[in-house]
């Protein structure tokens, strides 16, 4: 029983994966969304978006999707979510001190 049940989960996780797995529409409105303009879409940020869809090349998997330029994947669309590639995140991680001031000024 308990196979049959994580069977039947599972199919039902590669159905969700399939059925969401966003596209090129999904993909011009994820750059509009973070293009970071807090007035809204403009003409001037839809045909920059749209031009940037343009120049990149959909790879459709069964359960993602892969944006590729130059050859090089730069976003995996995976349950209706776009998550970059190759891109390092510049946040720093605080030291133990920072962390302990914290602490101590929060009490």
């Amino acid at each position: 029983m308990r196979t049959f049940l994580i069977l039947v989960l599972s199919l039902a996780l590669l159905a969700a994966a399939f059925a969401t797995r966003p596209g090129k529409r999904e993909f011009v409105l994820h750059l509009l969304d973070s293009s970071g303009s807090g007035s809204g879409w403009n003409g001037g940020a839809v045909d920059s978006a749209d031009r940037f869809a343009r120049s990149v090349a959909f790879r459709d998997r069964w359960l993602w999707t892969d944006v590729e330029k130059d050859g090089k994947v730069i976003y995996t669309g995976l349950f209706a979510h776009w998550v970059p590639r190759g891109v390092t995140l510049e946040k720093s991680v605080p030291s133990t001190s920072d962390l302990a001031k914290l602490i101590a000024h929060a009490k």
